[in-house]
């Protein structure tokens, strides 16, 4: 059946996907994925009784595996399930998101795995969980800015928060926390409003060094012909 997501829950998905590919653009043993089926039970045939079916992690990220394109993840294939999962909430998964998918990431052995509902309805809204014994138990949230309070992946060494509120439309929805670069990694939106305000910046700057060599022309042709005169 085809998976309905509302603006909030796209928001957060395509901002944490393109977000965690920049990051690590130059790395070419990370993959990171989004929506696509992981296959994880090799006693599974599409078609046939047995065997465990695959899941759609809305975001998941792979170390230590090929980044290339791929159609599907296959765990036996790779060697290895990926180390990162991130499921963000719908109304119609929210059941399946909180109490079935940690259970099907747990057996297949995801170390790290975080839900986060945007339109607020669990509380806490993100959560972050850590594989110990063969299940999850919650890791803490921590305070990363006045502004900000998260929960730290240890593998990808961020933290995921809510971002602060702000006069944009989309401010408030989920950010991914650098503390080695002490910001939020950009999202594709805020690299494209940077980059027209800068472009802004520059063309005014360039209107003003136009106007004021205008100026000089206009005095240095004042000049001229005073001297004429």
């Amino acid at each position: 059946e085809p998976v309905s997501h509302n603006t909030r829950q796209t928001v957060a998905i395509v901002d944490c996907f393109d977000s965690l590919q920049r990051h690590w653009r130059g790395r070419p043993d990370v993959f990171v994925g989004s929506d696509q089926f992981l296959y994880w039970d090799p006693a599974y045939v599409p078609g046939r009784k047995g065997g465990n079916p695959p899941v759609s992690p809305d975001v998941y990220v792979a170390f230590g595996v090929a980044n290339r394109h791929r159609n599907s993840y296959v765990a036996w294939e790779e060697g290895k399930p990926p180390d990162f999962v991130l499921e963000v909430v719908s109304p119609s998964s929210r059941r399946r998101d909180e109490k079935e998918k940690p259970g099907v990431y747990a057996k297949i052995g995801v170390p790290e795995f975080f839900l986060h509902d945007p339109q607020g309805k669990l509380v806490p809204t993100l959560s972050g969980f850590e594989l110990c014994g063969g299940a999850y138990r919650p890791l803490p949230r921590e305070r990363v800015r006045e502004d900000a309070i998260g929960v730290r992946s240890k593998k990808l060494g961020l933290f995921l928060c809510i971002k602060p509120a702000g006069p944009e439309p989309l401010d408030g929805s989920l950010g991914l926390y650098d503390p080695a670069a002490g910001e939020f990694l950009p999202t594709r939106h805020e690299l494209a409003e940077g980059k027209r305000r800068a472009d802004a910046r520059a063309e005014a700057s360039q209107a003003r060094a136009e106007a004021s060599e205008a100026r000089v022309a206009e005095l240095e042709a004042l000049l001229r012909n005073m001297q004429r005169g």
